[in-house]
């Protein structure tokens, strides 16, 4: 521990105006806002398809860092003697593993093992790099915690990209439910606030998943059928509004609903036990997630833009 501490001790001796902007301009780009957004972009707009994935295997490995968080108790470095920690309204729960750092090591992961483009492996690598780096930079998580946090979203983008191709093209939905039960159990068993939202989370994507795949089947191959022999600069205006038109309905719906169920939150919850306030977490964010997934496109279709 006291190597690791000296590196933290290292990282705030150099630490500028500069620098701090840097750092945390790469932790805020792996909060919730930015990965709403971004993952909003390529599900509603962009690929549905990679969208699903790149969803099911934050979900699935943001599970597994809570259950490891909530066993492994870890404390942060947070008032260690003569280090100041920075931001730390974004470092909450325990220290290992880095939740900001997996969740940026899963995204980025998710999106090179899919699209193999060049330009999405440098934005990759610099962004997982440096959401771990910005951690430490902080001064909110021990060097193991970010170390951990690489190979955890590493390792578990790899598998959930695979599983969730498995049960796509199976239709194996008993599969998504089965992991739904393992880790409701844990959650149950192992506990935290934090545990009790991501569980929400993957149940919310499971719900919204197979209603959406069953019953809606919105997407985002926005080809319509037309004559070679026309100019397609209409078409492609209006495929390019239509893509617009999805995210901005998409956006402002789940925004309303997260008001919605944040003030029905706030007003029924009215003891205010551990327990209650851990299940209308849980309650919450399966809510906005099912919407998200499969309450937007029921819009998409219904205003005929999907």
């Amino acid at each position: 521990m006291e190597y690791q501490l000296n590196v933290l001790m290292y990282l705030q001796s150099i630490r500028s105006g500069l620098l701090t902007s840097i750092f945390t301009f790469f932790t805020i780009f792996t909060e919730v806002p930015i990965i709403t957004i971004l993952t909003g972009l390529l599900y509603w707009c962009i690929n549905k398809k990679a969208g699903q994935k790149t969803l099911f295997a934050l979900c699935g490995s943001l599970n597994i860092n809570a259950g490891i968080k909530n066993f492994v108790k870890m404390p942060r470095p947070i008032g260690t003697k003569g280090l100041t920690s920075l931001r730390v309204k974004t470092a909450t729960g325990y220290s290992f593993p880095s939740g900001h750092t997996q969740t940026a090591t899963t995204f980025w992961t998710s999106m090179m093992i899919q699209f193999k483009k060049l330009w999405i492996y440098i934005v990759g690598v610099l962004m997982i790099l440096g959401a771990g780096m910005s951690r430490l930079y902080l001064a909110v998580h021990w060097p193991s915690d970010v170390i951990a946090g690489w190979i955890f979203g590493i390792v578990l983008s790899i598998l959930f990209v695979k599983l969730f191709d498995y049960i796509d093209d199976s239709k194996n939905y008993y599969i998504l439910v089965g992991l739904m039960l393992v880790f409701g159990i844990c959650t149950y068993f192992i506990g935290g606030e934090d545990f009790y939202k991501l569980f929400g989370l993957y149940t919310g994507f499971s719900l919204g998943y197979m209603i959406e795949d069953t019953c809606i089947n919105f997407s985002t191959n926005d080809q319509t059928k037309r004559n070679i022999f026309v100019k397609n600069n209409n078409s492609k205006t209006n495929i390019l509004g239509k893509k617009i038109l999805r995210f901005i309905v998409g956006i402002v719906s789940l925004l309303i609903v997260y008001l919605l169920v944040n003030y029905l939150e706030h007003t029924f919850a009215i003891e205010k036990t551990e327990q209650i306030i851990n299940i209308f977490k849980y309650l919450k964010y399966t809510i906005i997630v099912f919407w998200g997934v499969a309450g937007a496109p029921a819009l998409f279709k219904l205003f005929k833009i999907a």
